[in-house]
């Protein structure tokens, strides 16, 4: 969670983090440092990333004034979401690794870093971006991990929210990135979701922000559980 993000969110009083209902503690900051990142991964091709998304994402952070839009090209929108899928992973990581719903497919992350000057997300991702209407939850982060048949953990879906902005990512190991028409319908937003989130990975057409329909703060576990009831078989 970049620490532009405090910036551009007018954040001037420290942070209180919680987990669940029960509080964590107090920052001065609203960045979230993973510190098993290595100095040249942060200096280098993670911050050309952040670089490429903050004049990008920074203007949606507060929200969109009434009767106002914007338009994401398919080249935004894929930074969007490659910066998406780089914290969604990172944040598990560091948030909820040893839990349940702490594992990632490292593959991912890794097609990440070998590929970062591709400005496209990994191939077997899916992300969505919803508005989020809120003005004291400056972050949020929900993590559920689908299993197979098997009991192995196989894909991994992040809910996110930074300001009035809210992502969810899936994510498989690379090896599994070939989705069959059954989990690419599986994963189609449905019902009251089909106006509320905008598919950014893949993209091919302009899209208007925000949607038409947008979150409140209460919505937030429910949308995490969009893709909890598990995955399809594979044939």
């Amino acid at each position: 969670m970049p620490k532009w993000a405090r910036k551009a969110l007018r954040i001037s009083e420290p942070v209180r983090e919680f987990s669940g209902i029960t509080y964590v503690g107090a920052a001065e900051t609203l960045a979230i440092v993973f510190h098993e990142v290595c100095v040249s991964c942060n200096n280098g091709w993670m911050e050309t990333l952040e670089t490429r998304t903050r004049p990008v994402l920074g203007p949606l952070l507060l929200g969109a004034a009434p009767g106002t839009s914007h338009v994401l090209d398919p080249g935004q929108q894929a930074i969007l979401a490659t910066w998406a899928v780089k914290t969604a992973l990172l944040l598990t990581l560091s948030k909820f690794r040893g839990q349940d719903h702490g594992w990632i497919p490292v593959s991912t992350l890794q097609w990440l870093r070998q590929h970062h000057g591709a400005r496209t997300p990994p191939p077997g991702t899916r992300v969505w971006m919803g508005g989020l209407n809120t003005s004291d939850i400056p972050a949020s982060v929900q993590a559920a991990c689908l299993y197979e048949a098997g009991h192995e953990p196989t894909a991994q879906c992040v809910t996110f929210s930074v300001g009035c902005v809210v992502f969810q990512v899936f994510a498989t190991e690379q090896e599994n990135a070939d989705l069959s028409p059954d989990i690419e319908g599986w994963l189609a937003p449905v019902g009251p979701y089909q106006a509320a989130l905008l598919q950014i990975a893949p993209s091919s057409a302009p899209l208007r922000w925000p949607p038409q329909a947008v979150f409140s703060a209460g919505d937030r576990e429910a949308l995490a559980g969009r893709l909890r009831q598990g995955i399809p078989a594979r044939p």
